[in-house]
């Protein structure tokens, strides 16, 4: 099913799939695009009627085809005609074993359709980073870490590619793991397992420049593994610049992993991938919640990501967000909580589908 505005007459626009338009990363890419009136937009949703794809798809020269992203037959009918793609895969839905196979699948249907230039939303490859050390493998990372080498391996003949490598969301401030709570005191509290490394954090409000600029500059980004972010700051660092810019006292307590860990999941024994509800495919292979996010906290607070070219960064935006102070700043960040992340809610009413069909006892 495709719903579908018109485009404005006698403007010939080059068609971008954007896989993943409806979350976080993908949001503001799709507003980019559609503002820059150089790109029309196509997304491929699991529900066109959701509120979010029917949010965007008001925007201009934006459509949504339905479809899923573990479906070759839906990846044929979404990448059929299109010039370009930016294809960010719900690793948390589709699990790590399947996120690598389709992820590799998307490239090589792309290729098959002719599409000119497509780019991999891809995130740090921690396992390799970490030296292959299994302490720090988790699922979603790393799949999409082995995906994008398997991209940009295939060379620049026939199709451009480029990756676009994100870190933790700045925005995750305000939902997600990164949310401190405010005591009866007044004090905000981040606890959590971080030590004292530098997370590279992106501000999603500059993710649409990135994928423009990699769109519009094929000379320079065809190949390029493209590792953004906004600033390197540890948790201690997060808490001094909040209290820095709001006047609110912030502090970092450390939490150790078996202390934390219990407190944060969704419920017992969930798998990582519990997004994807009752029906997902459970095997050998798939992670526990835990196992998941013990290496992703390990990985991030203890500095293991590798560090951002911010020169590089400016001359490709020069107007980006520098700073977490000027990010919190620019957004009015005032340490209370807020919806970014999509669909929360489908997040909860699938840990309680998930939760209905475990094991009593």
């Amino acid at each position: 099913m495709l719903l579908q505005l018109p485009t404005l007459p006698g403007k010939t626009m080059r068609e971008v799939l954007v896989i993943g338009g409806t979350g976080a990363q993908g949001l503001p890419v799709v507003k980019a695009l559609s503002s820059s009136k150089q790109f029309s937009v196509r997304i491929l949703t699991r529900d066109a009627k959701s509120a979010r794809a029917q949010e965007i798809v008001k925007l201009p020269n934006v459509s949504v085809v339905e479809g899923r992203q573990d479906s070759q037959e839906d990846l044929h009918r979404a990448f059929k005609g299109v010039y370009g793609a930016w294809v960010n895969t719900d690793g948390f839905t589709l699990g790590e074993k399947n996120e690598l196979f389709y992820g590799c699948r998307a490239y090589e249907i792309a290729r098959y359709h002719r599409v000119q230039h497509y780019i991999y939303a891809c995130a740090d490859f921690a396992l390799k980073h970490a030296k292959w050390d299994e302490n720090y493998h988790w699922g979603h990372n790393d799949a999409k870490g082995r995906v994008a080498e398997y991209i940009l391996a295939q060379g620049q003949d026939g199709m451009k590619s480029s990756v676009l490598t994100t870190g933790p969301y700045m925005n995750m401030l305000w939902d997600g793991m990164f949310v401190p709570t405010q005591q009866p005191d007044g004090i905000f509290v981040w606890a959590n397992p971080a030590k004292s490394g530098k997370i590279p954090l992106i501000a999603l409000e500059d993710i649409g420049h990135y994928s423009l600029w990699l769109l519009n500059n094929p000379e320079k980004s065809a190949g390029l593994d493209l590792k953004v972010a906004t600033d390197e700051v540890s948790f201690a660092d997060i808490a001094a610049v909040f209290t820095e810019v709001t006047g609110k006292k912030g502090v970092h307590r450390f939490v150790p992993l078996e202390e934390y860990l219990p407190m944060a999941e969704p419920f017992p024994n969930a798998p990582a991938n519990f997004a994807a509800g009752p029906n997902a495919i459970k095997d050998e292979a798939t992670m526990s919640w835990r196992r998941n996010f013990s290496a992703w906290w390990r990985y991030w607070g203890e500095g293991l990501a590798e560090r951002r070219d911010m020169a590089l960064l400016d001359r490709i935006h020069p107007g980006r967000i520098k700073s977490l102070g000027a990010w919190m700043r620019l957004v009015h960040y005032d340490g209370q909580p807020r919806n970014v992340l999509k669909g929360v809610e489908d997040l909860k009413r699938a840990a309680a589908l998930v939760q209905q069909q475990q094991p009593s006892g």
